[in-house]
């Protein structure tokens, strides 16, 4: 076998295989690419609303805002906008045996919750069936770490094959011929958008590659300067072990949660935030909550004009003083540390703006289409095959069937 019929048998093996999973993981890439704005246009007045001559609330009086109307929830992070008419965005405290809290908006005055957000479940369940197949979150990963993979070899083993032989013909590669009909117009347009599409699925492959894979993931952040830490492993707790173990965390949560928002003053450690980000100003930042009136605070602020959503700076400050204990700046990170911080919006497409994301939507819905037409192609090519396989057999017989003499009319 050449190597030009293997690479030719994997990129139809995997495209009729592996694409017919890709499909879900494009059509739901293409969902969430702007899954911010729908969901803001589904749910007017709650992300978003007029922006009236009002001085937003400080933290303090929006947790407290909401400790009256929810007295048993707790919210644990506060994230603020500085573009008037952005509601602040609360994620609370989890309940027992999840892993995130529920997330809710605020009014910016009075603290309260707005309205629940239509449609957060339907992007949540997109988000899950893009990340991890709706499967168990490791396992998943995992699954759709080889689905990168074999993404990236039907990307580029589709380059080779159509790699040209004389660099003279390259200007043939997105010529598509008007008077082409049928399944020649199909493969020519399914290898034309193909490679067009390779500029955007090699980083997006890639960057998945990076983030379903600890043996990829640990040795790639170490090298750039940030190594993950060590993961605890799991103690496995079975039978009456775990159902104790399970009583005692709800009944912590329980006696929690029934005491209300934690009487920790943000304020001070606010006045100190907003002092620290002068000159530039920030215009997002997550305020984590802290369970105690001794814990210090974290807030992770973007500036006034960030590189892209994750170019985030990281200031500690002791809620009591206002003291600074540690003030970590994007701009002050090494390389390696801006390239990581980069993989997201890479992955998005919003690391080149709004071309960036319209570009990574396109090559995303483009997934079914290139699964749909493979498919097509391939059952067209099995078809082709059967017909000349009858029409050789056909002739072999031809050629052993003796001819009957001719017979005359008196005869």
């Amino acid at each position: 076998m050449t190597a030009r019929k293997f690479w030719t048998q994997l990129h139809w093996l995997l495209g009729i295989t592996a694409g017919s999973i890709l499909l879900l993981i494009g059509l739901t890439g293409a969902t969430l690419a702007f899954r911010q704005e729908i969901t803001e246009l589904i749910n007017p007045g709650v992300l978003r609303i007029e922006a009236p001559a009002y001085r937003p609330a400080t933290p303090d009086t929006l947790l407290q805002g909401f400790a009256a109307v929810e007295p048993e929830r707790r919210i644990a992070t506060l994230t603020l906008y500085a573009e008037p008419g952005r509601t602040p965005r609360a994620i609370l405290e989890p309940a027992p045996g999840e892993r995130r809290g529920d997330v809710i908006y605020l009014n910016p005055v009075t603290g309260a919750p707005l309205a629940d957000v239509k449609g957060a479940e339907f992007f949540e369940v997109a988000e899950s069936l893009h990340r991890w197949l709706l499967l168990p979150r490791e396992p998943g990963r995992v699954v759709t770490g080889v689905l990168a993979i074999a993404l990236l070899v039907l990307a580029l083993s589709g380059l080779y094959l159509r790699w040209p032989r004389d660099w003279k013909s390259i200007s043939d590669w997105w010529r598509v011929d008007r008077k082409t009909r049928g399944r020649a117009l199909l493969r020519r347009l399914h290898l034309v958008v193909g490679t067009a599409c390779l500029v955007a699925y090699v980083p997006v492959t890639l960057t998945g590659i990076f983030w379903a894979f600890d043996g990829v993931r640990d040795p790639v952040s170490a090298w750039l300067g940030e190594p993950r830490p060590p993961r605890a492993p799991a103690k496995p707790i079975g039978g009456k072990m775990a159902e104790k173990a399970s009583d005692k965390t709800a009944e912590k949560k329980t006696e929690k949660s029934s005491e209300g928002v934690p009487a920790v003053a943000i304020d001070t450690a606010w006045q100190a935030f907003e002092r620290a980000a002068v000159p530039g100003g920030w215009s997002e930042v997550i305020v984590r909550v802290p369970t105690g009136a001794k814990a210090p605070i974290l807030f992770t602020w973007l500036d006034t004009s960030p590189t892209h959503e994750r170019a985030r700076n990281r200031t500690t400050i002791k809620a009591q003083g206002g003291e600074i204990v540690k003030d970590e700046r994007y701009n002050a990170k090494p390389a390696g540390g801006r390239a990581l911080a980069a993989i997201y919006p890479l992955h998005m497409g919003t690391l080149l703006g709004l071309p960036g994301r319209i570009a990574m939507f396109l090559a995303a819905l483009m997934l079914p289409a290139f699964t749909i037409t493979g498919w097509w192609l391939y059952l067209g090519r099995k078809r082709l095959e059967r017909e000349a396989a009858m029409k050789r057999l056909r002739k072999a017989a031809g050629a052993h069937i003796p001819v009957a003499p001719e017979v005359s009319a008196g005869d």
